[in-house]
């Protein structure tokens, strides 16, 4: 299970989703690393100026519980 820590926005919600579950149906990846990966996209997200389009809050927050294979 993938829980939030507190409320995140929901465009980075669905950023994050989205690849995390690229990354373990069609990349079939551990979720764990699929998680890891997915988290890390979303911290390094940068806009055309080159400023993070995220906060911190955006993706430090989920974690995952159980099996992480």
């Amino acid at each position: 299970m993938i829980t939030s820590l507190w409320k995140v926005p929901d465009e980075a919600t669905r950023e994050l989703m989205a690849d995390f579950y690229r990354r373990l149906w069609i990349e079939q990846k551990p979720k764990a690393q699929a998680l890891w990966e997915a988290k890390t996209k979303l911290r390094r997200a940068r806009d055309a100026a080159g400023r993070l389009l995220h906060s911190e809050r955006d993706w430090a927050g989920w974690v995952l519980t159980g099996a992480s294979d």
